[in-house]
């Protein structure tokens, strides 16, 4: 193929204009040297080097057939909107389903009245109404699929609208054997419910017909309650309906169905508390047990589902992941409250935690606050320990801040920097200690000799002291995060040094020791921590002077708060006293040796 005579002219003039710029840069070059070979000693302004000629702009086909050519991504293609009679028609098939059952009941209920249906006739011709129901409507989803010459929408809202029929007549018919005729027990009923269930959701799986699962889902908030009895075992399975849900949205067409999957599964929880607790003396403890596992249960199979099968949509997204797993564990908690269920709260978080962290996704820090929450559930709702009071609760508050020093070491690792996990666990810390915390605020010494308040003290330093050596990780936080935290810290360093100085003053003299101790206890922390603050600011190695000064006036105005607003109140006699003069003496050393330090810092840089 010969090539085109004027592309091969504009390529012979743009190679003689480039060449032409280089000749232009070259005698640049040596009229520069010249310049600065003349040139005295003396300093002189540079001349600037004389511009290059710019190239004529290639002609746009030259660029055309030269540029190079990647592949473009395909834009998505926007979803049709729905007609309007398709909508209308939607609407009819429902309002059809629901005369239609009425039709129906109203006419056995006048054959009843005449004398022509006896239970048994009644229950054998709703029997052939739903399979009937059943039948019309595969019949007219193989009909809609054969036809290619016409519009098939309004034919799938039909089959929906049939089939959705059969299942509530089917229901109906279960519960009126069991509730009105009492020909079946409870559990034959219950089986046949699901397996009637199960089978049609299969159905609605192999067919593709989306819309069936959805009402046949919304139709749970009046079958559940309908079956569910917490005195009958085999009624709990009904329990189990909402998650089956979740076998037909493995699709992100199924947005609809996960979204109502969730939304009953909160709705039915929810009912089976309050249930549970309005009967929890008369029930069994069992189904407050049953309850709670299935709660549990159903909450990490909606976030593996939706982490292994992600929506499209953001809020649905957010709601099936977020929402119902987190609403299903705090309503579990309440039906598992005084029962070792309880326990199972905090392993199910971490579940939500391992999840999230698997898929990299938000889940995994949302888990990781979620567990410091499912502590203080515990030590919340737990079943009592010695003399029925949360500070007895010795055991649940161990294990909190074992969980809590992992917890650290784990975000430390991660390189974590948000604020909201640190926030969760040392809210967490501050609320299993505030039995602990408000003896040694309310000047109530006497709980803070026994060997449990000893115990907790003795945690609570163990966690202060992992959280400083994994502090480096805490300076990527904002710094009103960082005051707020070292504010927290300074607040558990101060339970930790009274309620140790106390005991320890029981321990030696009785009752005159214990309020001995407690009020040193408290003016040794006073000045602590203006000894600290003095040591960040004058002497701390490794702090700027931006970060020791921030650091040190946290400590010092926290130390002065305390001496003004509880220690001039509270504390009695030599201790007060002590406080203050040495916090006082303190202070104004920090004032005097720091301004030195800075005056001889700015001598040593202007020398």
């Amino acid at each position: 193929m010969t090539a085109d005579p004027r592309d091969a002219m504009e390529l012979r003039l743009t190679l003689r204009r480039i060449e032409a710029a280089e000749a232009a840069l070259a005698d640049a070059r040596r009229s520069l040297s010249r310049l600065l070979e003349d040139t005295t000693p003396a300093p002189a302004p540079v001349p600037a080097p004389v511009p290059a000629p710019a190239p004529a702009p290639v002609p746009a086909q030259v660029y055309e057939r030269f540029r190079p050519r990647y592949p473009e991504k395909p834009a998505r293609p926007p979803k049709p909107p729905v007609p309007t009679e398709t909508k209308v028609i939607r609407a009819v098939a429902v309002v059809g389903s629901l005369i239609t059952v009425a039709g129906v009941g109203l006419a056995v209920a006048l054959a009843i009245q005449a004398g022509l249906l006896g239970p048994l006739g009644r229950v054998l011709l709703s029997a052939l109404l739903a399979a009937a129901l059943l039948g019309a409507g595969l019949w007219l989803d193989a009909y809609r699929r054969r036809v290619t010459d016409r519009d098939t929408a309004g034919m799938e809202a039909g089959v929906t609208a049939l089939i959705v029929t059969a299942w509530l007549v089917s229901t109906v018919i279960l519960w009126a054997l069991v509730t009105q005729l009492g020909w079946w027990p409870a559990w034959l009923a219950v089986v046949v419910l699901l397996a009637v269930w199960l089978a049609l959701l299969a159905l609605t799986e192999a067919r593709t017909i989306r819309w069936v699962a959805f009402f046949m889902g919304l139709s749970l908030i009046a079958v559940v309650p309908s079956f569910y009895s917490a005195d009958i075992p085999a009624s709990w399975l009904t329990m189990l309906l909402p998650v089956s849900l979740l076998g037909v949205t493995r699709v992100k067409q199924q947005r609809e169905v996960r979204i109502i999957a969730g939304l009953m599964a909160l709705l039915i929880q929810f009912w089976v508390t309050t249930t549970v607790l309005d009967y929890f003396f008369a029930a069994p403890q069992t189904s407050a047990l049953v309850a709670s596992l299935v709660g549990m249960g159903t909450a990490l199979a909606f976030a593996a589902v939706s982490l292994r099968f992600p929506l499209e949509d953001d809020r649905a997204e957010v709601f099936t992941t977020f929402a119902v797993p987190l609403g299903l564990l705090v309503l579990a908690a309440f039906t598992s409250a005084d029962t070792w269920a309880i326990w199972l709260l905090v392993p199910a978080t971490v579940a939500l935690a391992v999840l999230g962290y698997r898929h990299d996704h938000l889940l995994g820090v949302v888990g990781v606050c979620a567990t410091a929450v499912a502590f203080v559930l515990v030590w919340w709702l737990t079943p009592p320990f010695g003399a029925g009071v949360l500070i007895d609760a010795t055991i649940v508050v161990a294990l909190f801040f074992v969980a809590a020093i992992i917890a650290v070491i784990w975000l430390d690792s991660q390189g974590e920097t948000r604020v909201a996990p640190w926030a969760f666990w040392l809210g967490a810390a501050l609320t299993v200690t505030f039995m602990l915390s408000r003896n040694v605020l309310n000047k109530s010494p006497l709980w803070l000799t026994d060997h449990i308040a000893l115990v907790q003290a003795g945690l609570i330093a163990v966690f202060l002291g992992v959280v400083l050596a994994h502090r480096k990780v805490l300076g990527g936080l904002p710094v009103a995060a960082q005051v707020l935290f070292a504010v927290a810290g300074l607040h558990l360093s101060m339970v930790t040094v009274v309620t140790a100085a106390t005991w320890l003053g029981n321990l030696i003299g009785g009752t005159n020791g214990m309020w001995l101790g407690y009020l040193i206890g408290h003016a040794l922390v006073s000045v602590l921590w203006m000894a600290l603050a003095a040591w960040i600011l004058l002497v701390a190695p490794g702090l700027s002077d931006r970060a020791s000064l921030g650091a040190g006036m946290v400590l010092a105005v926290a130390g002065v708060v305390k001496l003004v607003f509880f220690d001039l109140g509270t504390l009695e006699g030599l201790p007060r006293a002590l406080a203050f003069l040495v916090s006082g003496i303190a202070l104004l050393a920090m004032a005097s040796l720091r301004t030195r330090r800075r005056s001889d810092q700015s001598t040593s840089a202007r020398n």
